[in-house]
């Protein structure tokens, strides 16, 4: 336990110098490099950071170049139980004990103790199961309002329309397009089985149109995958804000990486419009926050 906590510790202060170096990065070299490469370096960062255990067979210890010693695990709680609550206190018959059983019969209990790195496991994984926990309820929330006032989208021209873009974007496959009240913007929900949601009668024309557009990019992206896998990271590495800062990072990459790719199959034109409904998408969401 206490071998694995070193090595997580490892782990997230290697990932921690890596997001610092790549906000620094991204900062310093503005658009110099374009968000997906920037998605595709998030990505494998955090499929390093998801697994916190050696993806290698350890070195052998007499050819590490590095000698490093574990640091000794401290008990911070040792409960002994008192001769009352063990019995040995009280009269007891004279039983002759069966060969080979007398040292065992006269053991006494040694109660169990409790060490700080067993504390510290404990809190990390109570903490990790509270992000999952926390996300999975609000989701299965909104799985329920989504089965109860959601419902397919009828317009034969907006389905028209939908056909079209996902051809444009050559997907074989789209997620179902749904109508759901109390929604601001249209979004992207599910893992699994992903649904396009859109806001009931918030949105038309252009917006609309390039909303979709917006939509399916990340579909065909698969950006929802990635933001899975950074809802886990998070999980794992709860207790380093820096991963925290990432998350952010990611998603707000993801944004600038499916607009670019959205852009690029526009004209001038086009994407001036473009880029007003995301404005007008974002300042949407921004008030319902």
């Amino acid at each position: 336990m206490t071998e694995f906590l070193i090595r997580l510790a490892g782990l997230t202060l290697g990932g921690g110098a890596a997001i610092l170096l790549l906000l620094l990065l991204a900062r310093l070299t503005g658009r110099r490099y374009g968000a997906r490469w920037r998605c595709w370096i998030w990505l494998l960062l955090a499929l390093r950071l998801a697994v916190p255990v050696p993806l290698l067979p350890n070195r052998p210890a007499q050819t590490a170049p590095i000698q490093l010693t574990a640091p000794r695990d401290p008990v911070i709680y040792h409960y002994t139980p008192t001769a009352a609550e063990t019995g040995q206190g009280q009269t007891q018959p004279a039983v002759t004990p069966p060969a080979g059983t007398a040292a065992d019969a006269a053991a006494p209990a040694e109660g169990f103790s409790l060490t700080l790195g067993q504390v510290l496991f404990v809190l990390w994984l109570a903490g990790g199961l509270a992000v999952l926990g926390w996300n999975g309820l609000s989701h299965l929330r909104f799985r329920r309002w989504l089965a109860r006032w959601g419902r397919p989208v009828e317009s034969p021209e907006l389905l028209g329309t939908y056909r079209t873009l996902g051809d444009t974007l050559g997907l074989n496959r789209r997620p179902r397009l749904a109508v759901c009240p109390g929604l601001e913007v249209p979004m992207l929900a599910g893992l699994f089985r992903p649904a396009l949601l859109l806001p009931e009668g918030q949105v038309s024309g252009e917006l609309l149109h390039y909303a979709l557009l917006h939509e399916l990019t990340h579909y065909r992206r698969r950006d929802i995958w990635l933001k899975a896998l950074m809802l886990w990271v998070c999980a794992v590495h709860w207790f380093n804000p820096l991963v925290w800062l990432m998350a952010r990072a990611v998603e707000r990459d993801t944004e600038l990486a499916c607009d670019e790719r959205a852009a690029g199959r526009l004209t001038a034109g086009e994407r001036a419009e473009y880029g007003r409904a995301i404005l007008e998408a974002a300042a949407a969401g921004k008030e319902r926050m």
